[in-house]
């Protein structure tokens, strides 16, 4: 092979084995064989009766192993190649393929998103696949797939968690042997294989280079695999229905359901390429379906199927408000919200700074991203579902744990609004290291009243606040503790303490940065979209001058991210998908707003650079919404058909540790939103985005009396609780202290999940498409298709938002309070001629509901209410229309007709 290899590929060879493995003509040049390794390697074990012998591809004096490379055509083909020499039967019980792949991650942002790559993996019998992309997703994606009668089972980590060089990954032909001193669960048969006295087996995979995930899609169809879709997503609220549509050169015979009783499986007319089914599961948590094709070849698709997403919305924020606040005057830490460990004795399970359990401190005291996660969630849940129990339980952590403790208040100077970071604020307020403005050395770590340097507990409270001033202006008789204007000027000083508080503290000694705390100018954090609604809402009031400020300072944001750096996409890890809610709402900024010129807009104090933009180039604001896409999607399940994959995030360990994060969530909104708006592939994009909004509810332990109320962690003690993300090995290790060699499944402990569950909440939308694979479909609804009507009923959780898209339509309906009927179809003409809902009274109050649409052909409208006109208008244009419609009772009708 080493003369005659494969047009595309570049090789270098060591005894057999791959060492350098590159792309011909590849922009990057990017080394996809780790330095020091190899592609070929084989470890495996065999035995003859009791006790299994393990040997690698040398093999032994039973057993003879060869490991080679050829070309096939324009593909790399590698063979491996088992023959039993004994004259007995041989069984083997392990069949290892270790992957020595470049990803060795450095904080050099140029050097990682194009030297390196990411690994994603589906092992699921025969129709398995692996591919590794470079980081930035721009550039050569190598694909692995097994020929016909090759399959793979199993596969884990090697090398631990964040270690350097992530985690060496293997997947497993046969498994048998590996498993037996394993703990934990696992979804497929673990076999092994009969060698008889002088039979010989072969097994093969063929590499092929693809362009993008459609060229991926093609490669897997054209080797004889089956390229899948699914929607809504592969975490499935049992009041929907999932679908598949299916692509392939052999036939399906048939599909199997793990529980055929209580699963209904329709086969629906094919559409165009695509074999159509769909599924109806009634069994609650895990269900696979198998699916066999072909000559007796087999492939299984995991899915997770959850109670309802409003069942899961609002048990999640009651277990909140009943079972993770701490309410005790004489404690330090009144009011504050907790951790939950699902997997302690009972009467431990609350966790908090008396009783950590297995965390650390950061993690229960409220001064970190685990624990504060838990306000954001009950308040975005109350801006959707007002509760007048679940709002007063936020204004109590407000009072008593934030106001004048966390946080410290408008009148401390310095630093008025300044957030202390971990370990605790009462530490921190109360350390002998003085609180010195312009502080020039403080550590990282250790007691001290400059440690609020931490952008993300900014942006989750100014986000908190804008929250609590929704509520207010929504439920006024429910605010209690101060006036809504009093919250929103506790939003803009928050968001005004963001961007200067952290900039003037200088971090030393810590794991993660060095010098001045400059992350709300170059490091995506999230939540931080708020600051938008909050600037129009301070315009909206009248407070031009502060909204200005917000404005000036988040520019430099925007064109930094623009302008002024390639790979503005890391986080606090080299990799790290935490940036893209963030990157993707910069870019979206950039392109509906009208950005200015300017010269030394502002200097960098760590490297004393001063940023000038002369030019606005809106050309390079597309490509820039096009690279953090690609990066978003890199670290992100594309194509791997397992709930705990297909959506979810991934951190540098790739697909086998750490899946469904709260970025699953946070970075699908983007890319859902993308799709949405800016996209010409969009159908891919909301199918992708939609199953990461999806992703992350497979997480809550929840269920019925029938289930004893959960899956994870069953029994009425554990039902609303959630946990932090999933171990998707039979038994790995995460880099959290309760996650050492857990078994197969969803941690025990919750954690920063809550602020990803935030972004399914406001997030939540009913998408119905023209989808060029599936048809018609609705994203979180049940549809109904007439003639020249669609009828759907809004199944998403919160049953605000209406999106309605075609090839030549892109229709979105937002209301800014209450919410669509329950079970209730929305009823509109496939060309929107016509549009006709019902709304609920959420507030039980008499007031204007404020209506926005976006995307109605040009031409004269009216807005009735039950059967009343109230108001016409006119479009012209692409313009978001602003409408507003009275609810004096609990329900009223509302239709838009074009005249």
């Amino acid at each position: 092979m080493t003369q005659n290899p494969p047009a595309e590929f570049i090789i270098e060879e060591n005894e057999g084995h791959i060492t350098s493995l590159k792309r011909k003509n590849d922009p990057f040049e990017t080394e996809f064989i780790r330095p020091g390794n190899n592609l070929g390697c084989v470890n495996l074990s065999y035995r003859h009766k009791a006790d299994w012998i393990h040997c690698d591809q040398t093999g032994s004096d039973e057993l003879t192993v060869s490991s080679s490379f050829s070309s096939s055509g324009p593909l790399l083909e590698w063979t491996i190649k088992l023959s039993n020499t004994s004259h007995s039967p041989l069984e083997i019980g392990t069949l290892e393929l270790p992957f020595q792949f470049n990803e060795e991650y450095t904080r050099n942002p140029k050097e990682s998103f194009e030297g390196r790559v990411f690994k994603h993996s589906h092992i699921a019998g025969h129709n398995s696949f692996i591919f590794w992309l470079p980081v930035g997703g721009i550039g050569a994606h190598l694909l692995m797939t097994p020929t016909e009668n090759t399959h793979l089972e199993f596969f884990e980590a090697k090398n631990g968690i964040y270690a350097s060089g992530g985690a060496l990954y293997s997947a497993f032909i046969h498994s048998k042997a590996h498993v037996e001193n394993l703990t934990g669960t696992w979804r497929q048969e673990n076999s092994s294989k009969i060698l008889q006295a002088g039979e010989s087996i072969s097994y093969s995979f063929r590499f092929h280079w693809c362009d993008n995930y459609s060229d991926i899609r093609k490669k897997i169809y054209q080797s004889g695999g089956i390229d899948i879709r699914i929607a809504p997503g592969m975490v499935i609220p049992r009041d929907l229905k999932s679908k598949i549509a299916m692509r392939s050169q052999q036939k399906i015979t048939r599909i199997q359901a793990e529980f055929p009783e209580e699963t209904e499986i329709s086969k629906l007319p094919k559409h165009g390429e695509n074999e159509i089914y769909e599924i109806n599961f009634q069994k609650l948590g895990e269900n696979k379906l198998t699916l066999h094709y072909g000559d007796q070849q087999e492939t299984i698709l995991e899915f997770f199927v959850s109670e309802d997403l409003e069942t899961l919305i609002k048990k999640r924020a009651s277990f909140i408000k009943d079972f993770q606040q701490h309410k005790d005057p004489t404690k330090w830490y009144d009011g504050l919200y907790s951790l939950w460990d699902a997997g302690a004795e009972e009467g431990q399970q609350k966790l908090g700074p008396d009783n950590p359990g297995s965390q650390h401190p950061y993690c229960v005291s409220g001064s970190d991203d685990p624990s504060n996660s838990k306000c954001m969630y009950l308040s975005e849940k109350n801006v959707a579902y007002p509760d007048a129990e679940e709002i007063a339980s936020l204004e109590y952590f407000i009072e008593n744990f934030v106001w004048g403790k966390h946080q410290r208040t408008d009148q401390e100077d310095p630093y008025p609004y300044g957030i202390y970071g971990s370990d605790s604020w009462l530490t921190n307020r109360n350390s002998s290291n003085d609180l010195i403005k312009e502080s020039t050395s403080r550590p990282q770590e250790g007691g001290s009243q400059c440690r609020m340097w931490r952008t993300f507990d900014y942006t989750t409270y100014f986000a908190l606040y804008y929250n609590m001033y929704l509520i207010g202006k929504q439920n006024p008789d429910l605010i209690n503790y101060i006036t809504t204007d009093q919250y929103l000027e506790r939003a803009y000083g928050t968001a005004k303490a963001y961007f200067e508080v952290p900039y003037n503290i200088m971090m030393t000694g810590g794991w993660a940065h060095e010098g001045w705390t400059d992350w709300a100018y170059t490091l995506g954090n999230f939540h931080e979209k708020y600051l938008l609604p909050l600037i129009e809402t301070l315009r909206a009031e009248g407070l031009d001058d502060k909204a200005d400020y917000l404005e000036g300072e988040w520019d430099k944001k925007v064109k930094f991210f623009l302008y002024d750096d390639d790979y503005p996409f890391v986080s606090e890890m080299p990799v790290d998908s935490t940036a893209y809610e963030s990157s993707y709402a910069i870019g979206k900024y950039a392109l509906t707003r009208k950005l200015k010129p300017d010269h030394h807009l502002w200097q960098h104090k760590n490297t004393g650079q001063w940023y000038s933009h002369p030019v606005i180039d809106e050309a390079k604001h597309k490509d820039y919404l096009h690279r953090q896409l690609m990066a978003n999607l890199a670290c992100r399940g594309v194509l791997e058909n397992s709930y705990y994959h297909y959506g979810s995030d991934f951190r540098a360990v790739g697909t086998s540790n750490y899946t469904m994060s709260y970025m699953s969530q946070m970075g699908g909104w983007a890319i859902m939103d993308q799709g949405l708006y800016f996209e010409e592939n969009k159908f891919d994009l909301i199918q992708l985005g939609y199953a990461s909004l999806l992703c992350s509810w497979g997480l809550i332990n929840s269920g019925t009396k029938e289930s004893n109320y959960g899956y994870w962690y069953p029994g009425k003690n554990n039902d609303g609780s959630v946990a932090w993300g999933f171990m998707p090995q039979m038994q790995g290790s995460e880099w959290n202290s309760a996650c050492k060699d857990m078994s197969r499944g969803a941690w025990a402990v919750c954690g920063e999940i809550d602020h990803g569950l935030t972004a399914g909440v406001e997030a939540a939308a009913t998408i119905v498409v023209d989808d060029p694979n599936f048809g018609f479909i609705a994203y979180g609804g049940e549809l109904d298709e007439t003639a020249q009507k669609l009828r759907v009923i809004p199944r998403d959780g919160v049953r605000r938002q209406l999106h309605y898209i075609s090839k030549n339509l892109s229709f979105h309906l937002t209301l800014k309070s209450d919410g669509f009927k329950k079970d209730e179809p929305i009823v509109f003409s496939t060309e929107l001629n016509s549009l006709e809902f019902t709304l609920e009274n959420r507030s039980k109050t008499s007031h204007a509901i404020d209506i926005e649409v976006k995307g109605l052909k040009p031409g004269d409208y009216e807005l009735y209410s039950d059967d009343q006109v109230i108001t016409s208008f006119i479009v012209k244009g692409e313009e978001a229309q602003g409408l507003s419609c009275q609810i004096e009772e609990n329900f009223v009708n509302v239709k838009i007709r074009n005249i």
